[in-house]
């Protein structure tokens, strides 16, 4: 028990040893590393997308081919098939004619039907020689007979290499089709890895150039870097990730103001409305309404969103409520033109609409509750029209 308890105790131990890094420790050059390597599994993306390709249509090709050599398979299989019919009706033919020279061959040796056979011949030398043409006939029929049975036995035996070489393609075909359906689902998961890589390249050169535009060096962390150029909250400084005098922006492009901040009523009965609604699409593009750190992803109100910012040495919140998806991840840096989320229905939501909620403070890291008097989002909130500029009620935007 003893033995247990230490072992416990060291995992414990080495759990809570191992350092805890943010986003923000790292490097402007560690971003530039890790653009690298996205750009670097782009292009392995790229070769073996095109190889996977080739070897896609090459297994569609021969799957092709091998239906191709089934149907001409079975064509044989029934040309012998016919073939072997119209010998049995052949023989049954040559059957017929045998039996009926037999008939009169086997008449010449009997009494009155002889003498009326032999009485027809012309002559003695006559009828021999009819009677040696029937014999010679009837030999002819039955080697014609043998011979035909021998080609219907070929034949039974040529179908059943035929069926046997059928059912070798048939296995052959669905071994490729099985490989055919693998190489898709390969193609497909390269697709989506790929998009994913183009993704996530594109947004680290956004990043890189953004910190860059503000000077920051390869070997500045991005906190040092931010912290230096806006402060670092001591001494009565702000402390600010942003430049003084930013100002907030709209959430989307585009957008219809369905519901207003304040007082309203909702499924009948009166409520407080702590935010601005705007009606939209599922999966509009929600962007940050400013500059600032990804501070929550939760289920606030649906999926949802919260940001702080620090603008001319006051801290903000902003919260997206009812989003189909969450982009961001919590601690990243995002600016006013970064898609943070895409718009939804989610939570207890009056139909498809983005949810646009602002208050002072750090909303779940200074005070974590969303209703109440004190301490709380509800507490901090403000109109967003204060700072935003938004048409009137019913009606929408197509800019920022």
């Amino acid at each position: 028990m003893m033995k247990k308890l230490c072992v416990y105790l060291f995992i414990f131990l080495m759990v809570f040893a191992i350092p805890i890094t943010t986003v923000n420790a790292k490097t402007i050059g560690d971003l530039q590393k890790e653009l690298e390597s996205e750009q670097k599994k782009l292009e392995d993306n790229k070769t073996q997308k095109a190889i996977n390709s080739q070897n896609l249509s090459e297994t569609r090709k021969k799957i092709d081919n091998i239906k191709n050599d089934i149907s001409q398979v079975e064509k044989n299989i029934e040309d012998k098939e016919n073939e072997s019919k119209q010998l049995e009706k052949d023989i049954e033919k040559k059957n017929d004619e045998t039996e009926d020279l037999m008939r009169y061959y086997q008449v010449s040796s009997s009494g009155s039907a002889m003498l009326e056979y032999v009485m027809g011949a012309e002559s003695l030398t006559d009828l021999i020689y009819r009677l040696s043409i029937t014999e010679q006939i009837s030999s002819y029929n039955e080697q014609l007979v043998d011979e035909m049975n021998d080609m219907i036995d070929e034949n039974e035996k040529i179908k059943k290499d035929l069926e046997s070489e059928k059912e070798r393609l048939k296995e052959l075909k669905s071994d490729l089709e099985t490989q055919e359906v693998v190489l898709s689902q390969k193609q497909s998961e390269l697709e989506d890895a790929g998009e994913s890589n183009e993704k996530a390249i594109k947004s680290m050169q956004e990043e890189i150039k953004y910190y860059k535009s503000l000077g920051c060096k390869s070997s500045d962390t991005i906190d040092a870097c931010l912290k230096r150029l806006y402060g670092n909250g001591s001494n009565g400084s702000s402390g600010s990730y942003l430049p003084s005098g930013t100002t907030f922006y709209r959430p989307t492009t585009t957008g219809r103001i369905s519901s207003e901040f304040g007082k309203r009523t909702l499924f009948g009965s009166p409520n407080n409305h702590f935010a601005i609604d705007i009606a939209m699409s599922i999966g509009t593009n929600v962007y940050a309404v400013a500059p600032g750190i990804v501070g929550d992803i939760g289920t606030v109100c649906g999926i949802s969103v919260v940001v702080w910012h620090n603008i001319n040495g006051q801290t903000y919140s902003s919260l997206y409520c009812h989003l189909s998806k969450a982009i961001a991840k919590e601690g990243q840096v995002v600016t006013k033109d970064t898609i943070i989320a895409k718009s939804g229905n989610t939570g207890i939501s009056t139909g498809p609409h983005l949810h646009l909620g602002l208050a002072t403070g750090k909303y779940k890291a200074d005070y974590y509750l969303y209703y109440g008097s004190s301490g709380s989002f509800e507490s901090h909130t403000f109109n967003p029209r204060n700072v935003i500029t938004f048409p009137p009620l019913g009606s929408s935007y197509y800019n920022r």
